[in-house]
């Protein structure tokens, strides 16, 4: 190679790939190698910067710093019969691959080219660091996945409780795709939906659908669903469209259904498609009655929550005591009376409406409720609170009566010697987690849950807690106990 043209080379190498970890050429017709540049980075490899043979030399010491997945791959692709054969089918030779470094993995691609020299065929080597790109394109990748699954999920919900569905492209009046027996699902409907291969075109479909199967509100139906309508829909930039009707079932009843319209373009075609889905009402009704019942259960469940937490005998024995204290410890009963009306609005406002609180202002509560009961029990009752994160959501009114359980049945059951409860919260990557745990006397949970079962427990109790936290927050409880040992009851609120 003249001295002066690799001088010039290498100039024009630094130049052109100045973001490159370093550039090799390689002599084809002796297997030389020399690299013109190299980043700090790739110095600290410490491979050989020129050799005799890059095919054998370099290639294999480079081995030695390529992720082990990637290794065989790389080894393939920098053979000497590779290159020349990419590079007689392409401009470029390109390829991608992982090195190890500092414990990671980092992306590179190398990009080859021919260039003549004075001395025979060489290949100008470029390698580069593209960690950065990858893992953005990575990134994307997986944001495309979720979008894609997002979609998926949304047409199942569309399509979850539907009847039937239906799309056509009505800028071409073409039916697309329908389901299986539309319109005749466990075949209660009088007649069978014709297949796409009897009726292909929406418009015949439509006028079928009309005449064959809709009995009350036809007219608004036929107008509604028609071609024209749709696209004028689209062109007021309206993107869905509904109509109720009924049908005849084999029966002899009457169906009532609800169609909904969904109007979308193509972006290919620039057509305008329908997405047509039918809903029996009549589930819908059904799903609605289990709705209100369970609002109305949720309801009465608070209200038991409510009037077990306002006992008369627990007023009355709160207030008297207070009254017997004011003269001789003024300052300590005006504190209980500050806990008493906690306590109180804490209820009053569970009665109101059953929302998540942050679990703070439950705890609030249940030092309230501890202070109270100190009054009476005084040292015999100690109270330990182990807290990590308390900004959580919790029902109100659910570890406050949880903490009341421990000290009425667990506690007291212990007479004179007296005990403890532990108030503690952690938390794990999927949940925060409340536990109230007590060394009073215990219970049989075999028995207590089998007392449940049967409706012999208390109603408004640990039964009534759980229901609360499992239909609103999707939360669980979880009840131990050893006779003689103590109780140990768990909120799992999940974080999702």
């Amino acid at each position: 190679m003249n001295k002066d043209i690799s001088i010039d080379y290498e100039l024009i190498a630094k130049a052109l790939f100045e973001n490159y970890e370093t550039i090799y050429d390689i002599n084809l017709d002796t297997n030389e190698y020399r690299s013109f540049h190299e980043s700090d980075a790739y110095k600290e490899l410490q491979l050989d910067k020129c050799g005799e043979d890059f095919f054998q030399g370099l290639r294999s010491k480079a081995a030695e710093i390529i992720a082990p997945e990637d290794k065989d791959y790389v080894l393939k692709m920098l053979s000497k019969d590779n290159i020349i054969s990419g590079l007689e089918k392409e401009k470029y030779y390109t390829f991608f691959y992982r090195i190890k470094r500092d414990g990671e993995e980092i992306y590179h691609q190398i990009i080859a080219v021919f260039q003549p020299m004075d001395d025979g065929m060489h290949v100008f080597m470029g390698i580069k660091n593209v960690d950065t790109a990858m893992r953005q394109e990575e990134l994307h990748r997986e944001e495309l996945r979720a979008m894609q699954q997002r979609e998926v999920n949304h047409m199942k919900a569309v399509l979850a409780s539907a009847a039937a569905y239906m799309e056509a492209n009505i800028s071409k009046d073409i039916l697309l795709e329908k389901s299986d027996d539309l319109l005749d699902i466990d075949k209660r409907f009088i007649k069978r939906l014709p297949s796409l291969e009897e009726i292909s075109e929406y418009d015949k479909m439509h006028t079928w659908i009309c005449e064959n199967l809709i009995i009350e509100n036809r007219e608004k139906y036929q107008e509604m669903g028609s071609r024209e309508y749709l696209l004028n829909c689209f062109k007021r930039g309206e993107r869905r469209s509904s109509v109720y009707f009924s049908v005849y079932t084999n029966e002899g009843g009457v169906q009532p259904c609800k169609e909904l319209f969904f109007l979308y373009q193509e972006e290919s075609s620039k057509d305008i498609h329908v997405f047509c889905v039918i809903y029996d009402l009549t589930e819908q009704q059904k799903a609605d009655r289990e709705r209100d019942m369970l609002e109305q259960e949720l309801k009465m469940s608070r209200i038991r929550n409510f009037t077990s937490q306002i006992q008369p005998h627990f007023l009355y024995n709160a207030l008297g005591s207070i009254q017997e204290i004011i003269l001789m410890y003024p300052e300590y009963a005006s504190d209980l009376l500050g806990d008493f009306t906690v306590h109180l609005r804490s209820c009053v406002r569970a009665m109101k409406k059953d929302e998540p609180l942050s679990f703070s202002q439950e705890l609030d509560n249940v030092k309230a409720y501890i202070n109270i009961e100190k009054m009476r029990f005084g040292n015999k009752l100690k109270a330990h609170y182990e807290l990590g994160n308390t900004r959580f959501p919790i029902l109100p009114l659910t570890v406050q009566p949880i903490v009341e359980n421990a000290i009425r049945h667990g506690i007291y059951g212990r007479g004179i010697k007296g005990g403890d409860v532990y108030i503690r919260t952690k938390e794990t990557k999927d949940f925060w987690i409340v536990e109230v745990e007590d060394n009073g006397i215990g219970f049989d949970v075999d028995d207590y849950e089998k007392r449940q079962r049967t409706g012999e427990g208390e109603s408004t109790g640990i039964k009534n807690i759980k229901f609360r936290l499992e239909k609103v927050m999707g939360a669980d409880l979880k009840v131990k106990s050893v006779p003689g040992e103590g109780s140990l009851i768990t909120i799992y609120v999940p974080r999702r």
